[in-house]
């Protein structure tokens, strides 16, 4: 079995947001009680955490009411050199990736300079279409309900020392491969990292402007996300966080005595699905954009919030964020090899938590560390400034 087939038992997509009051005529929520002073409570519910997974580094932000109450990281970014993690530092985080192209895209889609409902062929026309002769949509495509296939085999050594210069490059890892058998287009939601970087390709063929510059010109310039960058080896230099793995790389039995260390793989093959590092700092500007109409208008964001239902059929993801209710809330996260991160924003309390690991813990197959609910670091976190 392949490498990201067994990585992807280990895998967990969480995260969740959700917009703000934006009329005087409207309640506002009740101020969080205590929150910017509970630095004590946030810091317990991490020791506590940290003593269960032992990850080698955390980084940990929450803001409340539009302002940042808790930010702290702890661990090192390099055991062999013993380099103490700062809360600066970015990290890889993995899946959230897919928030930023969804973000993108209908920030594209805003201005007409591509449409959601055109076959995604029209903007990518070496992609074949499917055999049933059902439209795969760029909206389908955002929605996880195109019916192409997440990693496979091909995602070994030989892919991670790999360097893919435009995303156009990665067309050729899963265009001629069989679509998903009983997922046809809008059967059921089938989730495609593989589906996002089409998405990434459609985009640069309609603003002839290459993905990454794209990215930066309409999410990361506008809300001066400063430590957003596409992962390589070596980006980061001294302050790239190595990563780390409590479970063994090459068949994932559990590991006793000391973490191993992760090789510091290339990325730029999920480009668009999972190819960013960040800083908790970012990921909570980035979050709390997503509330109101601001770097989106108010279509965009309705969009964003609405789990959406296409021809009877429901998806769980909206442009890179999965909606969800009671309560009221967005989420995305992520996992690779030595890579935990989440990102929750609440709706009616207006919390964000970012959480940030370079390592598989001990026991992180529970997807804990990225869990908003009453026993996950997220919803713990969260709980403080009055989230539930």
């Amino acid at each position: 079995m392949s490498f990201a087939r067994r990585a992807h038992g280990l895998m967990y997509v969480l995260l969740l947001a959700a917009p703000l009051a934006v009329s005087a005529a409207q309640p506002t929520p009740a101020p969080p009680v205590a929150c910017a002073d509970s630095g004590a409570a946030f810091r317990r519910i991490v020791s506590e955490f940290q003593g269960r997974q032992q990850n080698a580094a955390i980084s940990v932000g929450v803001s409340a009411g539009g302002r940042r109450v808790f930010r702290e990281a702890s661990g090192f970014a390099n055991l062999e050199q013993r380099i103490a993690v700062q809360p600066d530092m970015a990290f890889s985080i993995a899946s959230i990736a897919k928030a930023f192209t969804g973000v993108a895209l209908l920030k594209l889609a805003e201005t007409g300079r591509i449409d959601l409902d055109r076959e995604v062929q029209h903007y990518v026309p070496a992609f074949p279409r499917h055999p049933s002769g059902r439209p795969v949509t760029l909206r389908l495509l955002a929605h996880h309900l195109a019916a192409l296939r997440h990693w496979g085999a091909e995602r070994d050594s030989a892919l991670y020392a790999r360097r893919f210069a435009d995303i156009n490059d990665i067309l050729p890892l899963f265009r001629d491969d069989p679509w998903l058998p009983d997922v046809a287009p809008l059967g059921k939601p089938a989730y495609s990292s593989y589906g996002y970087n089409l998405l990434g390709m459609a985009m640069q063929s309609a603003t002839g402007t290459p993905f990454p510059q794209l990215l930066r010109d309409l999410v990361l310039v506008p809300l001066n996300l400063s430590s957003v960058q596409f992962d390589a080896p070596g980006v980061g230099g001294a302050l790239r966080p190595a990563r780390y793995s409590w479970y063994d790389l090459s068949d994932f039995h559990d590991l006793t005595d000391a973490p191993q260390r992760v090789p510091d793989w290339d990325y730029s093959h999920n480009m668009a699905g999972g190819g960013l590092i960040a800083n908790v700092d970012d990921l909570l500007v980035f979050g709390r954009a997503m509330r109101a109409p601001g770097l989106l208008n108010s279509t965009s964001i309705e969009r964003l919030w609405t789990r959406p239902i296409v021809q009877g059929v429901q998806a769980t993801m909206s442009f890179g964020w999965y909606p969800r209710a009671t309560p009221a809330r967005l989420s995305i996260s992520g996992s690779n090899a030595g890579v935990q991160a989440g990102l929750t924003v609440w709706k009616e309390a207006d919390v964000v938590v970012a959480v940030l690991a370079n390592s598989w813990g001990r026991g992180s197959r529970s997807g804990e560390f990225m869990d908003d609910g009453p026993d996950g670091l997220v919803g713990r976190l969260a709980a403080v400034c009055g989230a539930r």
